[in-house]
């Protein structure tokens, strides 16, 4: 049986707060930042393909996507978008709430949809031609 000594205590302390630190930082610089809807976009893809691309400063929306996994509805408004019908199981997608920063998703696993929060400056690597660095 292992037995912990002094230092091995410590250490686990102090990465603990190392790393509770350093998650409550980020958290707050991006509570912090202030993001305008009128340059966002809400990528939506199904099974990988493109489905459509969403501005999220414009007005209230609902979009229908039916595809032979599955039927699910978006709904676009107050400059962001949320999951309000999956016809999925367990309908995790609706319970994951409207999102609207940079980088936040809606992810429907069984209906294959995809919908991501992206800023409309940023090419996405489609467009951009880029898929890897090789050295």
């Amino acid at each position: 049986m292992l037995k912990m000594k002094r230092g091995d205590v410590l250490l686990i302390v102090f990465l603990v707060l190392l790393g509770s630190a350093w998650l409550l930082l980020r958290q707050a610089l991006e509570s912090r930042e202030t993001v305008d809807p009128a340059t966002l976009r809400a990528e939506i893809k199904v099974d990988g393909e493109s489905f459509r691309s969403v501005p999220l400063g414009g007005g209230e929306e609902t979009i229908e996507i039916h595809s032979e996994y599955g039927h699910n509805t978006l709904k676009v408004f107050d400059g962001g978008i949320q999951m309000v019908y999956a016809d999925c199981p367990k309908k995790i997608s609706m319970q994951m709430g409207f999102i609207s920063r940079p980088g936040e998703t809606i992810i429907c696993v069984p209906n294959r949809v995809y919908v991501e929060v992206v800023r409309s400056g940023t090419p996405s690597p489609e467009e951009n031609g880029v898929d890897a660095y090789v050295r």
